[in-house]
């Protein structure tokens, strides 16, 4: 197999590898996708459900509500029109007298036009006020025969009073005509009170059984209950109340779209109202089924999470999924749970069934690209290689079975090897005639480059002369003096000789006077030595070797030999000077006069430079020279400062570079800064820096390592 086609055969190796997994990824993000359509298509079922329950219950609170209004409404209208409900009549005392009822037989009526009135005392101790309640809740029947019609499910409305009586309805034979006071205890009244419900709302009771055991005849399972307080403007009267069946509730349930999974209906107290599968009748007399009886540990956690969320969201769990949807208009929850499996599973199998189809096309398209790539490319692609090959080496050959569009290809290569044949003849004799040429402009550099080297010396021995120069004057001028006092103290000491020998020979005060006067001779004779001495160091020049001196007394002998110099070329020129030396300073390492050659250099820029201003300003201008050392640990630190013109930020960045100066044409070469820099950094492994504000001051900065050595070695 060629190379040619091995590479090609990994290439749709990883191609065809690349495209599965991408197929997959696609596939997978796609069933993620599609997993979010059937949770939408979910939540918006679940959502209508909970909406169609709190329309139910929005229903019945507003019939209730209706029902408050209506009761309200005739109590007015008895008090203020003196009217009353015909049935009023038909109550009667009871045998003992303590309580009353009403009497159907005697009214005639049908049963399903009136309630149940019943009532705590006799008829006749009754106040009017009592009597005008009364005759609200008999005007109320109609109202509850229309509210019971209109709401399957609902089992009984009644008017409850704080003065002891109900009607209830629809009627019911009572197995007693006694009221029992134990019904203000329940929570449809309780619940009412100004003292449990001071804004008058309208609520639902938890579910309860209905009746009690002196209630048989009015039993009808398990109910809730919707109840609004009754006021006569600030007095509570009492309840009107609408039970509902939770059978009802389960039928509505029933009545949904199936779903995969499990609808509960439950209450903020977590009872369970309704389901699509667990009987909600209790499995003991007057027990509650609670949701969480019927659901594990952590679904029922994650079902209280779920109803502190407002607007309903799924919760996520291994393996099931729970959706909780509050009411508006109730204090009930719709739960929804459903194994993750049960609901993914149509959208997993769609899935595989587009990666199959998908794997299969892929592999068609691959194979007959395979096989037209290796047909008209791959295997053509080759022999030209092989054919580039052969022509290398000088042999001629054009393969056989070749795609007409390949054919010239074949021909340019021949074609082009032969020119490149030819060219390389020719490129040969080039070769030899550059070579040579080359040769002879090298030797021309070479020329160059020593003449540089020369001129470069002749500048820097310019340089040192021009120092050289600068001092000569100020020595010749300093060194006159110390002759003058040598000669005038000799010519005294040879008076008081004199004048001795005159005298008493032991006379010792004018032996002292002679012994004081010889040794001032000697100590200015001493001065003028130290001088020569350094106008020959400093002109001498040549390579130095590392020693130790002291720093302070360096830097004091530079100034001394600096500001004679420049006073011998300015003798109207004078500078107040002010020295600051670390004493800590002892021995430092270095190589002595290039530091000196150093100092004179700054000093007499400074000294130029104020110069200069003292020119342009006159007598209110008084130069300052300043310079100070310091010890800094393992390095010495040297400032040289001068109240001159100051340096322009322009001038400042190019200060150290070769031939660069400010000075007029003949006053300098350019070169006493750059030297400088390259002594303190170069040789001594230091630091320059240059700092100047224009027309107050310049600083030059020195930093020496006390070794002579760099700070990293």
């Amino acid at each position: 197999m060629n190379l040619f086609k091995r590479g090609y055969n990994q290439i749709i190796y990883l191609t065809g590898v690349s495209l599965t997994l991408i197929t997959l990824g696609i596939e997978y993000f796609q069933y993620e996708h599609q997993k979010g359509y059937v949770l939408i298509d979910l939540k918006n079922h679940l959502d209508g459900y909970a909406s169609t329950l709190n329309v139910q219950a929005r229903t019945i609170k507003e019939y209730v509500n209706g029902l408050k209004i209506a009761a309200e409404n005739n109590l007015i209208y008895i008090q203020n029109f003196h009217i009353s409900s015909p049935l009023f009549t038909f109550l009667r005392n009871n045998t003992q007298n303590t309580g009353f009822y009403f009497d159907i037989r005697r009214a005639n009526l049908d049963k399903g036009m009136i309630g149940n009135l019943t009532g705590m005392g006799s008829l006749e101790n009754l106040s009017k006020k009592v009597k005008d309640e009364i005759n609200m809740a008999l005007l109320l029947n109609t109202f509850f025969e229309v509210i019971l019609k209109n709401n399957s499910g609902s089992v009984w409305v009644y008017y409850t009073s704080k003065n002891n009586f109900q009607n209830l309805y629809p009627w019911t034979p009572p197995t007693s005509n006694i009221y029992h006071k134990a019904i203000q205890g329940k929570d449809f009244f309780r619940k009412a009170t100004p003292e449990n419900n001071p804004r008058r709302e309208n609520f639902w009771t938890s579910a309860y059984q209905d009746g009690e055991s002196y209630e048989q005849a009015y039993q009808r399972g398990i109910v809730v209950t919707n109840t609004s307080p009754v006021y006569n403007a600030h007095e509570f009267l009492g309840s009107l109340s609408l039970d509902i069946s939770l059978e009802k509730l389960n039928q509505i349930l029933k009545d949904f779209d199936p779903l995969k999974g499990t609808l509960f209906l439950i209450n903020q107290e977590g009872q369970l109202l309704a389901t699509t599968h667990v009987p909600t009748s209790p499995p003991k007399a007057g027990q509650m089924l609670t949701i969480q009886d019927q659901v594990p540990p952590d679904i029922y956690d994650r079902i209280q999470a779920g109803m502190n969320e407002p607007y309903g969201a799924f919760s996520f769990g291994d393996p099931s999924l729970v959706y909780v949807k509050g009411m508006k208009d109730a204090p009930w929850y719709l739960v929804y749970i459903a194994a993750q499996s049960d609901l993914f599973t149509q959208a997993f199998w769609e899935a595989v069934e587009d990666i199959f189809i998908i794997l299969i096309m892929l592999l068609f398209v691959v194979g007959m690209g395979y096989i037209l790539v290796i047909r008209n490319f791959i295997s053509p692609a080759q022999k030209l290689v092989n054919h580039i090959t052969n022509e290398n080496e000088g042999l001629k050959s054009i393969p056989q079975n070749v795609p007409s569009l390949w054919k010239p290809w074949f021909r340019i290569v021949s074609r082009i090897f032969d020119e490149n044949r030819l060219l390389m003849a020719n490129l040969e004799d080039q070769v030899t005639i550059r070579t040579k040429q080359l040769a002879r402009k090298n030797q021309q550099l070479e020329k160059t480059l020593k003449n540089l080297k020369m001129a470069q010396n002749q500048i820097i021995t310019q340089e040192k002369l021009a120092s050289l120069g600068a001092l000569t004057a100020g020595i010749a001028h300093e060194i006159k003096n110390p002759l003058n006092f040598v000669i005038n103290f000799t010519d005294i000491s040879l008076e008081y000789l004199s004048d001795l020998k005159k005298k008493v020979p032991n006379d010792e005060g004018l032996l002292v006077q002679v012994e004081n006067n010889l040794m001032r001779t000697k100590e200015h004779a001493e001065r003028a030595d130290s001088i020569v001495k350094g106008m020959l160091a400093h002109a001498r020049g040549g390579l130095e070797t590392l020693t130790s001196f002291n720093l302070n007394e360096l830097m004091d002998e530079a100034l001394v030999l600096a500001s004679f110099g420049f006073q011998g070329q300015e003798a109207h020129f004078s500078a107040k000077m002010t020295k600051t030396f670390d004493l800590k300073i002892k021995s430092i390492k270095g190589y002595q006069q290039d530091l000196v050659r150093v100092f004179l250099n700054i000093i007499n820029n400074a000294y130029f430079a104020m110069q200069e201003k003292k020119k342009k300003l006159g007598q209110s201008y008084h130069p300052h020279l300043k310079v100070q050392t310091r010890d800094e640990k393992g390095r010495v630190k040297i400032i040289i400062e001068d109240n001159g013109p100051g340096i322009s930020k322009a001038h400042l960045k190019k200060i150290f570079n070769p031939f660069f100066t400010t000075k007029e044409a003949g006053l300098g070469t350019g070169l006493g800064l750059s030297l400088s820099y390259d002594i303190i950094t170069q040789q001594h492994h230091g630091h320059l820096f240059a700092e100047s504000k224009l027309g107050t001051y310049s600083r030059f900065i020195i930093e020496l390592p006390k070794d002579g050595r760099r700070s990293d070695e």
